[in-house]
């Protein structure tokens, strides 16, 4: 797609205003801005920084004459030295004495002595030894009176043997007006020439610059001396030349569709466009639309495939596909039977390709035909910084008839991103002593920090806990940062509580917690890490990032423990030799709750993430197939699968039927999930430990209080106060 990124190419943008001139241009900073961005994107430009300058004080609007000589001089230099093609861009004042006169800060109207002599600085640049060729843009008026003698080209030390473009801004007896080439030109490269090649020159660029400007004429100049040709952009929206191939799936997809066609062509199924955009004419034309559609969808795939390298450029790595699959996963899996996971040893384009022929030949019911191919557009777009309105997405949708699928797919993409950085509640257990605590310490966390803070009285059992629960709700709604009814509580608990409540099913007012919250435990020893355990959460980032790197074709690595099989002690010592997978699953619990307590209790320090199954799991020969279906969907997977049991549901929200039992399934699972979001949270939890704060108000203090006041006390009593640190 793209060319070849030698030889480099520098850039030195040079903008200032002159006390010279008879007015201040409005804007010139900004329209600099515009420039370098685009002539600096590695899309678009390809340019970087001419090294060892202050490039944003060249383009600040008031720059020296002594100090353009320096800059120009060393960004030469540098350019010859690394075999470069070096981009000149002076906007600001000119003025004409036969030949134009930039205007820097210091010069003055009618002298030349202190303006630069643009067209001999061209001449002379051009004719640096190690110079790969010189691109000059000029903005200013009079601009083309800064165009180099021809006869200076061809002599010189080079012998001519060099390449030179400029495009100025207007002729030379010409006023250039509000820095117009500088905004049409950056707004040209930022979108695109519809119908041009890839590589934009200048002279392809001129005749839609001058078509663009009032009052003044564009002009442009090239010399070429040497093998080649000097691009100023890639174009963004060129015409694509016919190339790319079909991947695996999508070939067997399209033999199939082919299998059902008496009078399909013989021989295998094309994988070219060409082919199959001429299979797509042939079967449309016979009626078959199973292998016309079939066809199309590789089509629109490829394209997509074109639009994503192009968008996504050095940003697109393997890694970064990879995390793209897993947040398909997560925001699709409801709507199909089975996550996306690529074969073993796939990497580069044909990973690519593999993902986006999976999301549109196993198109989900619930979704435009284009609708999942849409949303990696969208994805990739949000992870490389990209805007998902791009003119390369859009152009993309119109040709495949796809607008609607694109609204929508940004429309989830949205939703999903936003309820993932919603505001969580954080209510903490550690200050009990084994299980139960006499106070609640509590938390609103927007990302890793905590914005609201309170503790509340509670008895010191689990009804105890359980009807303050109510209370804590209510607070955390009421408050004026509130945005919202809260949907996710992470409940920090001890290790015996961490075994086998089950929060979820407390009654709050009406309804089971579970029904409208997405409950998470956690354990309260990563909360606030204990000297002995000092480095453990440091130590779970690792885990968790090797976790993340594994290959995607593998379902979920975790390792799994038989608990009648595994002496508590021969595990401590495994644990320690660092042999056990940073997600650990006990596969049952038929030895009994004191063996599984121990043996979740010994991995709790070890293992960022252990599972385990409910006390009233029957014994199952089934294995755990729930966790590679939905793996990628966790912890946030374990309220839905709590809430599809509460209340018999299956109509509560769009689901496959595959992934509905799935759900079922992994509801008899319990968890306690610690996620690189959670680690960041404990990481700053210490901070809201140590501000000052009132005690809570003892019990014995509330028989003084009037009869009608006390009527007024809510059962649990908040105060501003830190949360305790566990003992």
């Amino acid at each position: 797609m793209s060319p070849p990124q030698s030889p480099p190419r520098h850039l030195l943008l040079i903008a200032t205003q002159s006390d010279g001139a008879e007015n201040k241009l409005d804007g010139l900073e900004a329209a600099a801005g515009e420039l370098h961005a685009v002539l600096t994107d590695p899309a678009i430009g390809g340019c970087t920084d001419s090294p060892g300058l202050n490039a944003v004080h060249l383009r600040s609007g008031r720059v020296l004459r002594a100090e353009v000589d320096s800059a120009v001089r060393s960004a030469v230099a540098a350019a010859g030295e690394a075999g470069a093609t070096l981009v000149l861009a002076f906007l600001g004042h000119g003025q004409v004495a036969g030949k134009l006169r930039y205007m820097v800060a210091d010069s003055k109207d009618g002298q030349s002595l202190d303006c630069v002599d643009v067209a001999h600085l061209v001449e002379l640049a051009a004719d640096h030894p190690g110079l790969a060729g010189l691109m000059v843009l000029i903005d200013t008026c009079h601009a083309a009176a800064g165009l180099p003698d021809t006869g200076s080209l061809i002599g010189g030390f080079g012998v001519g043997a060099k390449q030179v473009a400029v495009l100025a801004a207007c002729a030379a007896h010409e006023r250039a007006f509000g820095l117009a080439l500088s905004r049409r030109l950056a707004a040209l490269l930022a979108e695109g020439l519809p119908g041009e090649g890839e590589l934009l020159r200048v002279g392809t660029l001129a005749p839609h610059i001058r078509d663009a400007l009032d009052r003044q004429l564009a002009a442009d100049f090239s010399y070429n001396g040497t093998d080649g040709g000097l691009w100023l952009a890639r174009n963004r929206r060129s015409a694509r030349p016919p190339g790319g191939r079909a991947g695996t799936l999508g070939t067997e997809i399209l033999a199939a569709a082919l299998r059902t066609w008496p009078q399909a062509p013989p021989g295998p199924p094309p994988h070219t466009r060409d082919g199959l955009a001429a299979l797509a004419d042939r079967a449309a034309a016979a009626e078959v639309w199973s292998v016309h559609d079939a066809a199309d969808d590789l089509l629109a795939a490829m394209d997509a495939a074109d639009v994503l390298v192009e968008l996504a450029g050095a940003s697109l790595t393997t890694d970064q596909l990879r995390v793209l699959a897993a947040e398909f996963n997560r925001q699709w899996i409801g709507d199909r039977p089975g996550r996306v996971e690529p074969p073993e040893g796939l990497g580069d384009r044909a990973l690519l390709q593999y993902l986006l022929e999976d999301a549109v030949v196993l198109t989900p019911a619930t979704a435009s035909r284009h609708g999942a191919l849409a949303w990696y557009l969208v994805a990739a777009a949000h992870a490389c910084g990209r805007d998902p309105r791009d003119a390369l997405i859009s152009d993309w949708a119109r040709g495949n008839e796809a607008e609607i699928a694109l609204n929508d797919a940004l429309a989830r993409y949205t939703a999903h991103r936003a309820k993932a950085s919603e505001r969580r509640l954080v209510v903490s257990l550690d200050a009990a002593q084994i299980d139960w605590p006499d106070s609640l310490s509590v938390c609103v966390r927007a990302g890793a920090a905590c914005v609201d803070h309170r503790h509340f009285a509670c008895p010191p059992d689990q009804a105890g806990v359980e009807g303050t629960l109510a209370d804590v709700i209510d607070w955390a709604e009421s408050l004026p940062s509130a945005t919202g009814p809260i949907g996710s509580i992470d409940l920090v608990v001890n290790a015996p509580v961490l075994l086998d409540w089950h929060p979820e099913e407390a009654l709050t007012g009406q309804y089971h917690l579970g029904v409208d919250h997405t409950v998470a435990l956690r354990w309260a020893g990563r909360l606030v890490e204990p000297g002995y355990l000092r480095g453990m959460n440091r130590k779970a980032r690792t885990q968790l990032e090797e976790l993340r790197r594994a290959p995607c074709g593998q379902g979920p690595h975790l390792s799994r423990i038989d608990p009648a099989a595994t002496p508590l002690d021969t595990l401590r010592a495994d644990l320690r030799r660092g042999r056990y997978r940073p997600a650990v699953l006990l596969t049952d619990r038929a030895t009994g709750p004191t063996a599984v307590r121990d043996l979740v209790e010994a991995l709790l320090p070890y293992a960022p993430i252990v599972l385990w199954p409910r006390a009233d799991t029957p014994p199952s020969t089934a294995d755990w197939d729930c966790l590679r279906h939905l793996w990628d969907g966790l912890p946030a997977g374990f309220g839905a699968a709590y809430r599809r049991v509460l209340t018999g549901r299956a109509d509560l929200a769009p689901t496959d039927p595959v992934t509905d039992a799935h759900l079922v399934r992994l509801a008899e699972l319990r968890s306690a999930w610690h996620d690189v979001e959670w680690l960041d949270f404990c990481a700053r939890y210490d901070q809201h430990q140590r501000a000052a704060a009132p005690a809570l108000v003892p019990a014995a203090a509330l028989n003084a209080v009037p009869a009608a006041a006390l009527n007024a006390v809510p059962a649990a009593v908040p105060a501003a106060v830190p949360a305790p640190r566990s003992t």
